[in-house]
């Protein structure tokens, strides 16, 4: 999967924390405001705010990125479970067969085996033809 998480740290503000990329939690952590907030003037809080939605808008998008990515993915495996259920199916389809005619020639040699066991023991009898 793409990491597109790098280019994260230039847009992140105060208050926003990044997710370890090997780490997942029931628990994503909050967003906190910067410290001080409302001690702040108006424009430092718009401005942090913008920067804030920014952050948000970013990692938004990078989470569906990822979740595209990850449906492709899915859609791969799928296809690929679905053609190896189809080789199962075709190999186990040959091996029954191959089992059956094998059965099929065993029952032959045993039929051939009294046969020729009944003429044996005719000629050891003198039932001669």
């Amino acid at each position: 999967m793409r990491n597109n998480k790098k280019a994260l740290p230039d847009l992140l503000v105060e208050g926003f924390h990044k997710l370890d990329d090997h780490l997942l939690d029931n628990k994503a952590p909050k967003l906190t405001l910067m410290s001080g907030f409302h001690d702040k003037d108006e424009a430092t809080k718009t401005r942090y705010l913008l920067a804030l939605a920014a952050t948000m808008n970013h990692a938004a998008k990078l989470v569906s990125e990822e979740r595209d990515a990850l449906v492709e993915a899915i859609v791969l495996k799928e296809q690929q479970l679905e053609k190896l259920a189809a080789a199962m199916e075709a190999n186990n389809n040959m091996l029954q067969s191959e089992v059956t005619k094998m059965n099929e020639h065993k029952q032959g040699f045993h039929a051939e085996v009294r046969r020729l066991n009944t003429r044996i023991r005719e000629l050891e009898r003198g039932d001669h033809d």
